[in-house]
């Protein structure tokens, strides 16, 4: 499942696939005028975690401190970089747990407008578990606030 929540990040492969039986989650995000850069740069980051949870975790002599180290660094420098928000949790250890005990996968996302983007999340579980990881890889890239809106 990981390596088809990349292939959609990466190739946006699914904007015009048919939702799937599973379901799919709106997620509203709201923006202070920069809904294009959050959307980019919660893109791009949770392409580099899933990259590395991807190789890291198939390969034990990989999955290690000095990984996710430079993973943290990775984060603080492209993301973390520009956060005005003093309240969003700036523990980068969070990218070591990222994913796990999660049952929704990113399916797609598009700006509204420059205060609002929507993300569509798969779940593959009710109640949505491990939510809070992309509410707070999106307040990490700078979202205001995001919330669950309807399944679909």
């Amino acid at each position: 499942m990981l390596r088809e929540e990349l292939n959609r990040l990466l190739f946006k492969e699914n904007e015009t696939a048919v939702a799937p039986a599973m379901g799919l989650m709106q997620v509203e995000v709201s923006c202070d005028g920069n809904a294009a850069e959050v959307l980019e740069r919660a893109s791009e980051a949770l392409c580099v975690i899933l990259s590395v949870h991807l190789v890291c975790g198939n390969e034990e002599e990989w999955l290690t401190d000095s990984s996710y180290e430079l993973l943290e660094t990775w984060f603080e420098n492209n993301v973390l970089v520009n956060l005005q928000d003093e309240n969003v949790n700036r523990d980068t250890e969070e990218v070591r747990m990222f994913g796990y005990g999660r049952d929704w996968f990113w399916w797609s996302a598009r700006v509204i407008d420059n205060n609002r983007l929507l993300v569509y999340i798969l779940l593959t579980g009710f109640p949505v578990s491990g939510f809070d990881s992309l509410r707070w890889l999106l307040q990490c890239a700078g979202a205001l606030r995001v919330e669950q809106g309807p399944a679909l």
